[in-house]
């Protein structure tokens, strides 16, 4: 598979197939696309994928029989074939299309191996998740009155790490031992800092300069930062005076973002972006304009199914000795930039197409939570309201221009023609609307992409055509 030392070699086995842990496969046993072979293997980036998703050994295995039987026709095919050349081209590509099926097969052995491990351990994949359900009532109990824990579940997939994997553009953040989908402390930090700007630079007056004294306070700040961030948010002359009178001209936070650990067991599964007009988004020149006449090409990437709760938390390393400052306030103010973050903004790559956004508390469907915290019901509709005012109220605060594939299942669901077009005037913004044209990348996701024949329906029900 990649050249390693003998030993290693016996250990792992010539494919893998010994690897037990889905971070290890994925990060260090990754497929080559040229290795030993003159010919480039294309599928190489989205075999190693398939490898450590759910039903992946499946896939593999339906990959290997398609290109079997392309080698099939293509020998019979040279069987028939009078001209020499032709003839020796035809076989040639059917060597190569077996050779391809060969590590395709592979490649689902190794998968399946994985798979029934994971099976095996199922267990220990529940025992993780209630260690990180109870590590969030042990960090209350041990830093009281110094920390803010809270659960949240995935309303939609998410890709954590996208572009920081061996596999280009198909990263995923697993943790090392166990395997499993986490998202780093810096990326938590990083959603936080982000709603924190956005709402100092939309906040006015004396509440502007409140919301950029913590910000500096919790987040810390360097001298490029009083001109930079905080200067485009606050003001470069507010944000210098406060880091006078904080005493500064480098700060370090005092508040820490842990990881979030899946609080409930999390799937992996393949997602796919598929860009129906390549060579006019590559800037090619015969190619001006999105006309649908290019074949699309397909791209793979890992993501975490929705569903799974993840626990997050945020914690004081110190309260400074200013006036005005508690830890009350400190966490206070730190908790609710958090919690806008993950369901507002969302977390991880593609939020803008409904990926990574979560709801707060834990949902019914997962394990029953140890530490109590914020319950799903202050979230989630009464369950007397009717549905069409129960996907308006999950929906209407999310930034549903940008995250609305996510709601497309739910539109279509609905009964009632009347109660559709009422949350689709609702949700979809007007300027949108009024602009239904193909090539309009807000349309895509209504007749491309995982919720793309929801978004069909939709669009019949509603008599409306995409120009």
């Amino acid at each position: 598979m990649i050249p390693l030392t003998k030993d290693v070699a016996t250990l792992v086995g010539p494919w893998a197939e010994g690897v037990e842990n889905r971070s290890l496969l994925h990060e260090k046993f990754a497929l080559p696309k040229v290795w030993g072979h003159p010919k480039k293997a294309d599928d190489a980036n989205r075999w190693s994928l398939l490898r450590i998703v759910k039903r992946g050994d499946s896939l593999l295995t339906d990959d290997a029989a398609r290109l079997t039987d392309d080698a099939r026709k293509r020998r019979r095919r040279a069987d028939e074939e009078t001209n020499p050349r032709r003839r020796d081209e035809l076989l040639e590509r059917a060597d190569e299309s077996e050779r391809l099926a060969a590590m395709a097969r592979n490649m689902a052995k190794t998968a399946k191996n994985l798979a029934d491990a994971a099976r095996r351990e199922t267990r220990l994949t529940e025992a993780c998740a209630r260690n990180s359900t109870n590590f969030l009532a042990d960090l209350e109990k041990s830093y009281k009155g110094m920390v803010v824990p809270f659960e949240a579940t995935l309303g939609s997939r998410m890709m954590v790490n996208l572009a920081g994997g061996v596999v280009e553009n198909a990263g995923i953040a697993l943790d090392r031992c166990f395997g499993l989908p986490l998202i780093p402390g810096s990326a938590v930090k990083g959603i936080t800092r982000v709603q924190a700007l956005w709402e100092i630079h939309e906040t006015k007056g004396d509440e502007k300069l409140r919301l950029l004294r913590l910000a500096m306070l919790l987040f810390g700040y360097g001298t490029h930062d009083l001109r930079g961030d905080f200067g485009w948010a606050g003001g470069a002359r507010e944000a210098q005076a406060i880091a006078k009178e904080i005493g500064a001209q480098d700060f370090k936070g005092c508040a820490c973002f842990l990881p979030a650990y899946p609080t409930t067991p999390a799937n992996l599964v393949v997602d796919m972006v598929n860009p129906h007009y390549p060579k006019y988004y590559s800037g090619s020149p015969d190619k001006p304009r999105a006309e649908d006449n290019e074949n699309p090409i397909p791209n793979y990437f890992p993501a975490v199914e929705a569903g799974s709760a993840f626990g997050f938390a945020a914690l004081l390393n110190r309260v400074p000795d200013l006036p005005n400052i508690t830890a009350t306030g400190l966490l206070a103010q730190v908790k609710q930039w958090l919690e806008r973050a993950v369901t507002r903004k969302g977390v991880g790559a593609k939020t803008a197409a409904g990926y990574g956004w979560f709801e707060l508390g834990r949902k019914e469907a997962a394990l029953p939570s140890a530490s109590a915290s914020q319950s799903a019901a202050s979230t989630t509709p009464a369950a007397s309201a009717s549905p069409v005012d129960q996907l308006i109220t999950r929906f209407k605060n999310l930034n549903t221009n940008v995250n609305f594939p996510a709601a497309l299942p739910q539109m279509a669901a609905l009964a009632s023609d009347a109660d559709l077009r009422r949350a689709f005037e609702t949700l979809v913004p007007a300027n949108e609307r009024n602009n239904l044209r193909k090539n309009n990348p807000y349309w895509q996701a209504f007749t491309s992409g995982k919720a793309g024949a929801d978004g069909q329906r939709i669009l019949a029900r509603l008599g409306l055509k995409l120009n």
